[in-house]
């Protein structure tokens, strides 16, 4: 939440990156013995009043795992890359001066490669998994 004194310039600007990353058990005869996760989570937006433009949210949710690729390679668990963003508050936008809203921007990409090459084995589930919410749940008053 900002001062009451900076929503007078219009308040709120987000910007949210969020890219966890696992490289596991690639290239020749590697056994992981359980779940390898990649999980994003992310809330790019504030709770609050706002004056005068209000908000502008973005973000950038990437996911990524590699596992289990090449030859031989076991994975004991599942291989799962999760991504879940929130983009935008859960604000009451009192904009007095101008019918302009929130701006709201979201990229999610949750990228899975596994298994992949000769005689690999994942004794689990494989998912690669995005969700999101995208807008405000607030109020325009113009």
């Amino acid at each position: 939440m900002t001062d009451a004194w900076l929503n007078a310039f219009g308040a709120g600007l987000n910007i949210g990156v969020d890219a966890p990353t696992a490289v596991v058990g690639n290239g020749l005869g590697n056994s992981v013995g359980g779940s390898v996760v990649a999980s994003g989570d992310q809330h790019v937006g504030d709770s609050g009043h706002y004056n005068g433009f209000g908000p502008v949210n973005v973000a950038v949710d990437v996911p990524t795992l590699v596992a289990g690729n090449g030859v031989g390679n076991t994975i004991g668990g599942d291989a799962a890359a999760f991504g879940g963003q929130e983009v935008g508050g859960q604000d009451h936008s009192f904009h007095a001066s101008t019918p302009f809203g929130g701006v709201n921007v979201a990229v999610e990409t949750p990228t899975l490669i596994a298994g992949n090459g000769a005689f690999n084995a994942i004794g689990g589930n494989v998912e690669a998994v995005g969700l999101q919410h995208v807008a405000d749940h607030g109020f325009l008053h113009a």
